[in-house]
């Protein structure tokens, strides 16, 4: 069987053109046979007509030959890149002009597009270049694509040194191959730093290459190591001061006493009087010293699945003084350390009672629960007085009541911390009172 050989577009028209003038042709030599003229004018005639339908079936495939070639230089120009090329403008009328008119466009929309490209690339590496975190890009073969100036100055090395070579020469080989987010210890040449390490992925050329984020927060931990050792050893002062200068003062009031000629009574009286403060404030430096191993040796949680209704029952049920406002989703679970959680909650209850109490003749508080696609909140709002210094709410052993170790609500919102979660307490806009707000992860698996 044969097979058809592949013929040109071009070569088609031309077939065509050919084939329309040949009808006219044969008819033009069939009455020319027997025109009444003389041989050589026949001859010469025929030879015009040939060259004449030759010259235009030429032309034909030139013209079209030429049109395809225009655009598909202009179709590979825009292939590379380049949108500077245009298609011809004089066709004005008819499809071609259309044609044209679309290949146009496409390359104007192009040029625009490469521009914003180019402004985007150059405002990218711009950000790269002043971001203060050293990032680092490889390739599917962890080779390194990309390093910034902040990676340069971290790793002590230079681009054009170490571009296109292993990751190892940074000696990141061991997270290329996984999903790091966390705070490690880093060896660099020869110091150790704490940087956060975070490693992602992008796609290029429909590969899969690695990025790796650098952040050395080995300065930022200092300053907040020292400043968390300065205010411990503030408050540490201020309370072993409290204790100390009176029992001071006290052991040297009763050794003078012992020391002058008074009654018995009077001396057992003093003396009655000076242990008793000596008593109270040893007493109380050992509550504080109480209250900080508490803080500082909490246990992690042990979890399990609950009922939030259940749980928030089992605390009101201990304050049968206080008016509940109780509303949540009575299907809401909670994955959580249950005793941890209710010390929290007692907590926050406590400081509600004690602001309320001082503003109204009965208590009454409310307390709420919802499920988000990801957290479980849960609020307890009072009425009292509010909050007059926010700022120094979760400061440890800062506390504005006389009788208060400034433990509780750092104690609380430790234990908040431990299950992934947070505590915040803001002053009401619609009252006057405080809301402390909970937030837990949801754990999916408990909620269904």
């Amino acid at each position: 069987m044969k097979r058809n050989k592949p013929q040109s577009f071009e070569g088609n028209i031309v077939k065509l053109v050919t084939f329309a003038c040949t009808v006219p042709s044969l008819l033009l030599f069939y009455f020319l046979i027997d025109a009444n003229i003389s041989f050589y004018l026949k001859l010469i005639i025929t030879i015009l007509v040939i060259t004449v339908v030759s010259y235009f079936c030429f032309r034909v495939h030139l013209k079209i030959h030429h049109q395809f070639r225009t655009s598909t230089n202009l179709l590979e120009a825009i292939i590379v890149g380049d949108s500077s090329m245009r298609a011809s403008s004089h066709i004005n009328l008819g499809v071609l002009a259309e044609f044209n008119q679309v290949l146009n466009g496409i390359t104007k929309a192009l040029t625009k597009q490469n521009q914003a490209i180019k402004e985007q690339q150059l405002l990218f590496a711009k950000v790269i270049d002043q971001i203060d975190v050293a990032i680092i890009a490889t390739d599917a073969n962890n080779k390194i694509a990309l390093i910034n100036p902040s990676a340069e100055k971290l790793f002590s090395c230079r681009q054009d040194e170490i571009i296109h070579g292993p990751i190892s020469q940074l000696g990141l080989q061991h997270v290329i191959d996984q999903e790091v987010r966390k705070v490690v210890e880093f060896e660099l040449k020869q110091f150790r730093k704490k940087v956060y390490l975070h490693t992602d992925e992008y796609l290029a050329f429909g590969q899969q290459h690695k990025l790796i984020f650098i952040t050395d927060i080995q300065r930022l931990l200092r300053d907040e190591e020292r400043q968390a050792w300065q205010r411990l050893v503030r408050v540490l002062s201020h309370e072993i001061n409290n204790s100390l200068a009176p029992i001071a003062s006290i052991s040297e009031t009763l050794k003078h006493i012992c020391e002058q000629e008074l009654s018995t009574s009077d001396i057992q009286d003093d003396l009655q009087e000076g242990l008793s403060v000596i008593s109270e404030r040893a007493q109380s430096l050992n509550y504080f010293i109480d209250s900080y191993h508490q803080l500082s040796t909490l246990p992690a949680p042990s979890k399990s699945v609950i009922g939030v209704a259940d749980f928030i029952s089992s605390v009101t049920a201990l304050y049968a003084n206080v008016v509940w406002d109780i509303q949540g989703e009575s299907t809401a679970k909670a994955f959580i350390d249950v005793e941890q959680m209710q010390q929290t909650l007692v907590n926050l209850i406590t400081n509600a009672i004690e602001a309320t109490e001082d503003n109204h003749d009965y208590i009454s508080l409310a307390i709420t629960w919802k499920t988000t696609q990801d957290k479980l909140i849960i609020k307890l709002e009072d009425n009292g007085g509010g909050i007059a210094n926010i700022d120094n709410l979760f400061v440890p052993f800062y506390s504005t009541k006389k009788q208060g170790s400034g433990i509780g609500l750092v104690l609380s919102r430790q234990i908040v911390m431990n299950h992934d979660g947070d505590l915040q307490l803001k002053n009401r806009e619609d009252n006057q009172g405080v809301i402390a707000s909970i937030y837990l992860p949801f754990n999916k698996s408990a909620g269904e």
